[in-house]
């Protein structure tokens, strides 16, 4: 499912580190775009200032385009650019264009102007539920590899989907899964089926603080998403988990062609 994959790139570390991660679960046929958004329009208010902003703004972005291709190096089918427009409506269109598959994000924000501009871009195309999602956190143990998977599995068919992923990184790249259903206190949780000998790790917490709290010592954690689009996906386990997870977060998505 990583065989098309739009990186957001904002200029800061957590979005160069986005691209980082990206390219290491990308098989080597991949297509890979990493984005820089220039969005000028705000620096208009600044009146007499204005030119001076934008000035600044598309040196900022041609900086960022130009370190985000260094971190490609010479990799076929990769490549770094840098699109004029808001970033939301920026990241929209570079997806559909290349009919990605997972779009990937860095999961923090400094306070630079330059990243202010972007607003909650990361929140927005989850809502989209348009594909997977990447949410990249650096490692504190080095170099970020996948090789402590915590997958959420509760016998649906996108927990399915997500153990399915788990599985294939795990074997493409050395890592290990670990499964594990939340209860959320509930004893009539049906354990008797195929899914369930799968499970691991039976914890009586509810899926969010379960998930998170393992996320500590993790390094990826995947859940499955529904694909709620709009309102209906404030407040859904895997966007909560996503945003709050101390390690990199995947939701994976699975559109009907994708399966």
């Amino acid at each position: 499912m990583f065989d098309r994959i739009v990186v957001g790139i904002d200029g800061t570390d957590w979005g160069f580190e986005a691209l980082r991660q990206a390219l290491v679960l990308a098989p080597d046929t991949a297509d890979v775009r990493a984005v820089t958004a220039l969005d000028t329009a705000p620096a208009f208010h600044t009146g007499i200032l204005a030119a001076h902003f934008v000035e600044g703004l598309a040196e900022e972005a041609a900086e960022a385009c130009a370190t985000a291709q260094t971190i490609i190096g010479g990799r076929p089918r990769a490549d770094a650019r840098v699109s004029r427009g808001k970033p939301i409506d920026v990241l929209r269109r570079e997806r559909d264009d290349l009919d990605a598959t997972l779009l990937a994000l860095g999961g923090r924000r400094s306070s630079r102007f330059f990243v202010i501009v972007l607003g909650d871009t990361g929140t927005e195309l989850v809502h989209d539920a348009r594909c997977s999602y990447l949410l990249a956190c650096p490692s504190a143990r080095g170099t970020w590899h996948p090789r402590r998977i915590v997958v959420g599995l509760d016998g649906s068919s996108y927990a399915l989907d997500a153990l399915r992923i788990a599985d294939e990184l795990a074997q493409r790249l050395g890592g290990s899964v670990e499964v594990v259903c939340a209860t959320g206190g509930q004893d009539d949780i049906a354990r008797d089926g195929a899914w369930a000998t799968r499970v691991q790790s039976w914890d009586e917490a509810e899926p969010v603080p379960a998930l998170v709290e393992r996320s500590r010592s993790a390094d990826l954690v995947i859940v499955g998403s529904r694909g709620l689009h709009g309102v209906r996906a404030i407040g859904s386990v895997s966007e909560r988990v996503a945003h709050r997870a101390h390690c990199t977060a995947l939701l994976v998505h699975m559109p009907p062609n994708e399966k």
